[in-house]
């Protein structure tokens, strides 16, 4: 947890991802046809306002919106996502209700759709 909040408080300075995920040209994944579905399979049982049981989930670190996920790409990129510096698997921790982990594939389509939330 400390990490996250750590990695928080410097995302304002970063523009480039942990990772090292950048976003495609082409093709490159949205909200749309990623993000809402990858975020609901993985995070938002623990990561969100209505979440029953957060499983030690800092409160208000939610990712029920684009715009909510825009504002923490740096941490989710750093505990998630994957890309040519880093494969990132702190989460999801699987002692909460996921169980779960993304595929490499899928940890990689994350890092690019963060790196192309960060560019908005």
């Amino acid at each position: 947890m400390n990490r996250i909040l750590s990695v928080l408080l410097v995302a304002g300075a970063c523009t480039s991802t942990q990772s090292g995920a950048t976003c495609p040209t082409a093709n490159a994944p949205t909200y749309e046809s990623f993000g809402r579905s990858f975020f609901a399979t993985y995070c938002t049982s623990c990561h969100s306002a209505a979440a029953v049981s957060r499983h030690g989930a800092p409160p208000g670190i939610d990712f029920d919106t684009e715009d909510e996920i825009r504002r923490h790409t740096t941490a989710i990129d750093a505990e998630a996502a994957a890309g040519p510096q880093a494969t990132n698997t702190d989460m999801p921790d699987m002692t909460g209700p996921v169980h779960m982990q993304p595929t490499e594939t899928q940890r990689q389509q994350l890092g690019q759709f963060l790196a192309c939330e960060q560019a908005h």
